[in-house]
This record gives structure tokens, C-alpha cells and sequence, in this order.
């Protein structure tokens, strides 16, 4: 099953945990922000030296990820997602009403298990073989969030480019 591309940048998961919930989200944008930071962070490929300040970040990083690991979070259903700047789209098994507000709930890493909710509103839901293909607008989000998750969308769609170049011979 292939969802629908998404002009510009973009990143697509096969399986991700992923819900659309009615109502406001939990998270502060702060946080999220942060969070997204820190996978950032964690993401990147690391030569860590005897030095100080990688040092603490190494130890820092094996921190977060034994708490992370300590607190078992549930988190929602697999499904496959696109993820873009002004949209996302998703497999669902209901249909979901054309205009309703919610909150678009997933978590991006497995290692670090964290459910973002931002804001969105449903602007298409079309019948497809695997049940409903849904797009939802991105809300509104404080700067702080947008900034940080415009850079995550950027990065996610470089490395898909870089590993599409890779396969190549």
C-alpha cells in the first residue's frame, strides 16, 4: 500500500505509532521541542573522544535512554504515515469527517519513546484498499515547536535522499 506524496520535504514510515485523537494535546511544545532536539542529537553519528564535553554527552545519552527505557510508555497503533511541512497523511481504518480539529499523536523513535500530539484538521479522507487514506492540516504552532519541527521534517527527508543515492550503482 502506497500513501499519497507530499510536495516538498517530506519523510514516509512503513509502521510508526500513530493516532488521531479528538480533542487538545497533553504535550507543552517546550518539551516537544526539546525532545526533538535531543533525537536530533542522539540521531547523529558520533566519534566520541576522551574529551569533556563528549564525555558528558555520551554519558548524558546512555542516561536518556535507560530512563526511557525504565518507563515503558504505551504508545498507539502502528500504521504508515507521510509526514510533510504543511500536512500528513496516514492510514486509517474509519473514515474520520472532513473539518474535525484533533491532535495527530506519534512517536518517532523506538529508543526513545516519546508520543508528539500536534494540531491538525482533517482535510481529506478518501476510501483505499487498506480501509481510508486521511490528510490533515497542521495547525498553528507556537515558533519554538514549528522551528524545531520543520528542522526534523528537513532532516528525516535529507537522509531518505542520501540513502536513495546510496542504493544507486
Amino acid at each position: 500500500m502506497t500513501l499519497a506524496k507530499i510536495d516538498g520535504p517530506a519523510f514516509f514510515r512503513d509502521t510508526i505509532p500513530f493516532a488521531w485523537q479528538q480533542g487538545v494535546a497533553l504535550a507543552n511544545d517546550w518539551e516537544m521541542s526539546r525532545y526533538l532536539h535531543v533525537l536530533a542529537d542522539f540521531e547523529q553519528v558520533h566519534d566520541y573522544v576522551d574529551d569533556l564535553p563528549h564525555s558528558q554527552n555520551a554519558k548524558t545519552d546512555l542516561m536518556l535512554l535507560w530512563l526511557a527505557r525504565s518507563l515503558n510508555q504505551a504508545l498507539p497503533t502502528q500504521t504508515s504515515a507521510v509526514f510533510g511541512l504543511e500536512h500528513v497523511i496516514w492510514q486509517s481504518p474509519h473514515r474520520l469527517p472532513i473539518a474535525q480539529e484533533g491532535v495527530v499523536a506519534f512517536c518517532l523513535s523506538a529508543q526513545f519513546p516519546f508520543l508528539l500530539q500536534f494540531p491538525a484538521k482533517i482535510v481529506s479522507c478518501m476510501a483505499s484498499e487498506a480501509g481510508f487514506e486521511v490528510t490533515a492540516a497542521w495547525q498553528t504552532m507556537s515558533p519554538i515547536l514549528q522551528d524545531s519541527f520543520e528542522k526534523t521534517i528537513f532532516r528525516y527527508h535529507r537522509r531518505h535522499i542520501h540513502q536513495l543515492r546510496e542504493r544507486k550503482p
